[in-house]
């Protein structure tokens, strides 16, 4: 079973081990831990006996592509712990945010930032990778470039669409 519910009413001992669960995946990571992160405006968590078995966060904004506004779902912390992996969870808990990103919030288009090694894993979902472009994201420092894999879901029906130069408008996700 799926559960989407707002992140600012989550449950504390929920958000508590979300949080652990992000830092046991994300805690070794240097530029994770170098960064400052939007906080999620949504998750979805896929449970199994009641356990949290996959879950991921989706954070609602307004981002410029190629000089244009579009309402952007932005996915991040898709997170399986290690006893419930290979069994799909994730699939669907991606594949459901996608639903949920066109059917309730309205967003054209979603929005990921993603390791080389997941980007197969995405594109098997629907997803494909913005090649050439540059992306720009908010940091308390200033602006600063992203320098890796972003991807693209398109949520209404339209052509895949390669910007060249995409800003988050405020910190990443």
């Amino acid at each position: 079973m799926i559960i989407t519910e707002k992140y600012s009413q989550l449950a504390p001992e929920v958000k508590s081990i979300l949080s652990r669960l992000v830092e046991e995946e994300f805690g070794h990571v240097a530029f994770v831990q170098e960064r400052v992160w939007a906080q999620p405006d949504w998750v979805l968590i896929q449970y199994d006996n009641e356990e949290i078995a996959t879950f991921c966060h989706i954070v609602v904004r307004e981002v410029s592509m190629d000089g244009t506004t579009y309402t952007v779902a932005g996915l991040n912390n898709v997170i399986t712990p290690k006893t419930h992996r290979g069994k799909g969870y994730a699939s669907e808990v991606v594949r459901e945010a996608g639903k949920f990103a066109l059917q309730e919030l309205k967003c054209s288009y979603g929005l990921l930032l993603c390791a080389d090694a997941l980007l197969p894993f995405y594109n098997r979902l629907g997803w494909y990778s913005v090649e050439g472009g540059e992306l720009y994201y908010s940091q308390p420092s200033g602006e600063q470039r992203y320098d890796s894999n972003s991807m693209l879901l398109p949520l209404t029906g339209q052509p895949n669409f390669h910007p060249i130069h995409i800003n988050l408008n405020g910190l990443p996700w």
